[in-house]
């Protein structure tokens, strides 16, 4: 078992409201019948480590573990969150989502496997072949051939979840087989800090060490997620499990079918957090979305959206933060087009993208401005700024600030790059000052020692640009 991150203890105090109407408690769905309908689609994992050594004659194996041989595990920490289980402990479960063999597990069951067993629900073992792994999602893609048509589950629309759904999951905990437990979503979009994409949904379902890769399941019967993780003081469920969502599983699942790895979309931005100034500048409802900072040339965002964009929804999904924009884009195939919501200037536009495969050349490396001592420094008043043209056209370089200076006090420094005002990019110190007219705080996109980020600043009022 490997420790993957320590969490705090958290003491919540609840209370009861009487609402002045009863109201009646949903009635859980026929779990029987969903996992009656599901078990013969769900199969148990061994992955076997070339890396650990071979038990000793008469070494016990764990009973009711169809032969899985189960490594010493350490004793979780308090408070531990647990993502179970490595390689070497064999311990695992996966499910069929096609009828030509096709199984969804998770990366971390057979990561490091010489070989892995798959244990039908029947008693039947078969060796699997591992047809693509994702590290970042934690999911991988392993095939059998049973000479006949296999029984497979189906995806749900995980995105349809809300929090009290009714949720079943499906796994071998701690070898011991087949085990269907049930509950509720507790919560959704959880970070946890596993991963890149980490956009968990939390259960109180009891998920226990090998039940990693198996199916979470809705009312209907529908994969709507993949068994990943638990939070647990003692090792053992305490009601708290996280799995990963259908609709990171199902194009992940696609890709490496097709083609053998996951390569995630791209659509030529460069984003950030939509800081407290920005909110108060640009009059937003809230800080919620993402700003454009950039928009690669020729990519293909290019002449739909520009700086200062700020995307609230891609495909009606809500972005919150560049995490969660992050996670939306790695759940669309590349070649799909999708919609992206934005707002300037107090106004909601949409903009169709298609998703494009990331280009594989590598951008030359950033040749260092030079330094211009010839010619004199334009004087931008409102800023308190002198600044000079960038050779390369690239925006406008600070070459002197005032330290009582409206720039200095926004914390801009000489040797920036000032590469936009607003959604309006700037290449001279004439075009900077006319965008600054008439303003009484700006947005400047700025690239300097610590990288590109959009920074406001409140324009010393009084002063004439000219």
């Amino acid at each position: 078992m490997t420790l993957r991150k320590t969490l705090p203890n958290l003491l919540l105090a609840a209370g009861l409201v009487a609402s002045g109407r009863a109201e009646a408690m949903p009635t859980p769905p026929a779990i029987a019948k969903i996992a009656r309908a599901a078990l013969p689609a769900v199969v148990d994992i061994e992955s076997i480590d070339p890396m650990k050594a071979k038990p000793a004659p008469g070494a016990e194996l764990k009973p009711g573990a169809g032969g899985f041989q189960k490594s010493d595990a350490k004793k979780a920490d308090s408070n531990s969150l647990i993502v179970p289980p490595r390689a070497e402990q064999a311990l695992g479960t996966g499910f069929f989502i096609s009828k030509d063999g096709y199984i969804v597990t998770n990366h971390h069951v057979i990561a490091g496997a010489s070989e892995i067993k798959v244990t039908m629900h029947d008693g039947h073992i078969y060796t699997a072949k591992l047809i693509g792994s994702d590290k970042k999602a934690d999911l991988a893609v392993l095939k059998i051939d049973t000479g006949h048509p296999d029984p497979f589950l189906t995806f749900g629309d995980s995105g349809k979840l809300e929090l009290g759904d009714w949720v079943v999951a499906i796994g071998n905990p701690f070898g011991l087989g087949f085990s269907v437990s049930a509950g509720v979503v507790s919560a959704l979009h959880r970070d946890i800090g596993s991963g890149p994409y980490d956009n968990f949904i939390q259960t109180d379902a009891a998920i226990n060490r090998g039940n990693s890769g198996g199916p979470m399941l809705d009312a209907n019967g529908h994969v709507v997620g993949v068994d990943s993780a638990i939070y647990s003081p003692s090792g053992g469920s305490v009601g708290i499990g996280f799995a990963i969502p259908s609709s990171m599983v199902e194009p992940v699942a696609k890709s490496l079918i097709a083609h053998g790895k996951m390569t995630r979309g791209w659509v030529g931005l460069r984003i950030e957090h939509v800081s407290a100034d920005m909110e108060r500048a640009w009059h937003l409802p809230s800080a919620d979305g993402v700003v454009v900072g950039g928009v690669v040339a020729d990519g293909p965002s290019s002449g739909k959206l520009a700086p200062a964009d700020v995307i609230t929804d891609v495909d009606d999904r809500p972005i919150r933060d560049v995490h969660s924009f992050k996670v939306a884009l790695a759940e669309i195939p590349a070649g799909q087009t999708a919609r992206f919501r934005y707002r300037i200037d107090g106004a909601l536009h949409d903009a169709a993208i298609t998703i494009a495969v990331p280009p594989t050349d590598k951008k030359p490396a950033a040749k260092p401005v030079p330094t211009q001592t010839a010619a004199k420094p334009d004087m931008i008043a409102s800023l308190g700024i002198g600044v000079m043209t960038h050779p390369g056209a690239r925006g406008v370089i600070v070459v002197s600030v005032d330290k009582n200076s409206a720039a200095a006090r926004a914390g801009l420094h000489a040797d920036t790059l000032i590469e936009a005002v607003g959604p309006d990019f700037v290449t001279t110190p004439k075009a900077l000052n006319d965008r600054l007219a008439r303003k009484h705080t700006v947005a400047l996109l700025v690239d300097g020692p610590a990288g590109t980020s959009w920074i406001s600043v409140p324009l010393d009022h009084g002063v004439r640009t000219h």
